[in-house]
């Protein structure tokens, strides 16, 4: 597997886990009490999930990049 492709799977993930919090978005104003701490907590912990997946995407994306074209 390339750097590319590994990139590519890291952005198929991160729009994986976007569409999940689509889906459960709107159960926020159904959800109350434990329930709907423990559908914030899901959300936030997918959130998470997707920020680092983004992260590592763009990093790996940019991985022969020049490091800074001012050195």
């Amino acid at each position: 597997m390339t750097i590319d492709e590994l990139a590519s799977e890291y952005e198929k993930q991160y729009n994986n886990l976007n569409a999940k919090m689509d889906g459960l978005r709107p159960l926020l104003s159904v959800y109350t009490g434990e329930d709907l701490y423990k559908l914030r907590a899901k959300i936030k912990t997918y959130y998470n999930m997707a920020c680092e997946c983004k992260c590592i995407s763009t990093l790996l994306t940019h991985y022969y990049d020049e490091e800074d074209e001012n050195d």
